[in-house]
């Protein structure tokens, strides 16, 4: 009985433990199941939620405007710049713009264009669109570029939702600090709360765990059954818990979804799939009951 591992012997006996001890295994059943429910709710939620944010993040372009006295040479300096920028990692791309398409594009953002026809000239600077690959670099792609002589003096030549841009990286970091410490909190109460109920089916067989050590049982060979107890809980709670998951989405997700299609966009903010949620949740049930078993054993037998 020393230190070999046996699967089959394991498992028989983890499946013998959970049917002598029904109300305590589904107890811990239930406790995963819960546990893992609002895990599979937070999940999706703090995704779509940061995909939103992240959304908004990618519109936060920079606007790089050219004085029309500024000469080829000054135009090809500030392009070069640009080039060294998005070699060094901090511009993800940029696309020059020409006074006459800068003039299209404000025609057709006008709700009366024929009103352009009214200008003795063209008003419009060209000018670089620069997208940061962070806007969090923006500060530093300002600085990079604000000595060339090519710029207007529009905004100082460069414009870009430097407020707005300060308080989304903010939103975005307090939404994934908020985020990964609800869903740590509530896999470290699944697992004590787990392991409290595992400690019943411990106490439960306590006599017999006595008799396997006076035998010479190894400690892994006691704690075996357990763990995979736990992991069976842990599994079977989790798989109630993505299909009640399920059910709320048949029933409350896509009836919002299908009666919202018209305001919806190509771009709108994604979110987690639920075949990829159901392996995660099935993997966080499982790991929820070793654990839960594992540290129950570890510091209330003592073997």
């Amino acid at each position: 009985m020393g230190g070999t591992f046996r699967p089959g012997f394991f498992l028989r006996e983890a499946i013998r433990s959970i049917r002598s001890n029904a109300a305590i295994s589904v107890a811990a059943t239930v406790t995963v199941m819960i546990a893992v429910f609002i895990l599979g709710a937070v999940i999706p939620s703090f995704l779509y939620v940061q995909s939103t944010v992240d959304k908004q993040k990618d519109r936060l372009d920079m606007n790089v405007f050219i004085s029309d006295s500024a000469t080829n040479a000054q135009v090809q300096g500030l392009s070069d710049r640009l080039a060294q920028l998005k070699s060094d990692g901090l511009v993800e791309s940029y696309t020059y713009i020409s006074k006459d398409d800068a003039l299209k594009e404000l025609k057709g953002r006008l709700n009366n264009p024929d009103i352009i026809e009214l200008l003795p000239s063209n008003p419009l600077p060209a000018s670089y669109k620069v997208k940061p690959r962070d806007p969090a670099d923006n500060p530093d792609i300002e600085a990079a570029l604000r000595d060339s002589p090519a710029l207007d003096d529009l905004d100082g030549g460069i414009s870009y939702a430097k407020e707005t841009s300060e308080r989304l990286l903010k939103i975005l970091k307090v939404i994934q600090i908020a985020g990964v410490a609800l869903i740590g909190v509530l896999l470290v109460a699944a697992v004590l709360l787990i392991g409290n109920t595992i400690r019943l089916s411990i106490f439960a067989r306590r006599r017999e765990v006595e008799v396997m050590r006076l035998v010479g049982a190894t400690n892994w060979f006691i704690r075996w059954p357990f763990i995979i107890e736990g992991i069976i809980c842990g599994i079977v709670g989790a798989a109630a818990a993505i299909g009640l998951i399920w059910v709320a989405k048949i029933a409350v997700v896509d009836d919002f979804v299908a009666n919202n299609t018209g305001s919806l966009t190509s771009d709108q903010a994604t979110t987690i799939g639920f075949v990829w949620l159901g392996l995660i949740l099935v993997a966080a049930g499982g790991l929820v009951g070793a654990l839960g078993s594992g540290i129950t054993l570890r510091r209330f037998l003592k073997v």
